[in-house]
């Protein structure tokens, strides 16, 4: 299988790809054909790692919504 491309073919804005980018940063062995079934739907993305873990729902959808953090911000946050 190929490997999982940070910018799908067919995205027209990358921002697009980002739920799914971050979906296998933090659950790798996640199936990735499933995921590309999604079409970047974070509902789905949920219900999808819903499978793969014991978080509920609503803890999913936090860690994968999550605002980006500038470098700025993390160095005054974790010094």
């Amino acid at each position: 299988m190929p490997p999982h491309r940070p910018f799908h073919i067919g995205c027209p804005d990358p921002e697009q790809c980002r739920i799914d980018r971050r979906a296998l940063s933090l659950w790798p062995r996640l199936d990735r054909r499933a995921l590309a079934r999604c079409h970047h739907d974070p509902a789905c993305v949920v219900r999808l790692v819903g499978r793969r873990t014991s978080l509920p729902p609503t803890a999913v959808w936090s860690l994968l919504t999550a605002p980006l953090i500038s470098a700025t911000e993390s160095e005054t946050w974790f010094g």
